[in-house]
């Protein structure tokens, strides 16, 4: 990806960055985001098979150790705060220009909602869980 291609990146995530998290399992650094999908720019979306809409939301999850990126197996689920049944999430792996890992899952939004995830992460055989909510909200 180019300057430019990571300029747009960047300015996508910008807008929901303070609604970010971090966690540390172990001695991994698990960064996660939730935002709506139509933040990326439309070159962004097509490069990395990502689906633009303001009707889809999309997480972000990528893992480092002594700040380098590190692949993972991810698996995991997401419900709406209040219900009970989870929907399972799909993730895409995207290795940037730079070498970055980073994974995808895109899910449907409803106006203004928090969202449950529930990650499983699978590291050098060894699997850790985390549990997070976040509030995604179309502009």
């Amino acid at each position: 990806m180019g300057r430019i291609g990571l300029l747009l990146l960047s300015m996508g995530f910008a807008v929901q960055a303070m609604a970010a998290g971090a966690t540390q399992v172990g001695g991994i650094v698990v960064n996660y985001n939730a935002f709506m999908t139509n933040f990326l720019s439309p070159e962004i979306t097509a490069k990395y098979g990502l689906q633009r809409s303001d009707q889809l939301g999309a997480l972000n999850v990528n893992l480092a150790k002594a700040d380098q990126k590190i692949a993972s197996t991810i698996q995991g689920t997401y419900h709406q705060t209040g219900e009970q049944k989870a929907k399972p999430l799909t993730f895409k792996q995207v290795i940037n220009d730079q070498g970055s890992i980073d994974y995808f899952a895109q899910f449907p939004v409803k106006p203004a909602q928090v969202y449950v995830f529930d990650v499983e992460l699978k590291v050098n055989g060894e699997t850790k869980d985390i549990e997070f909510s976040q509030e995604v909200a179309p502009l």
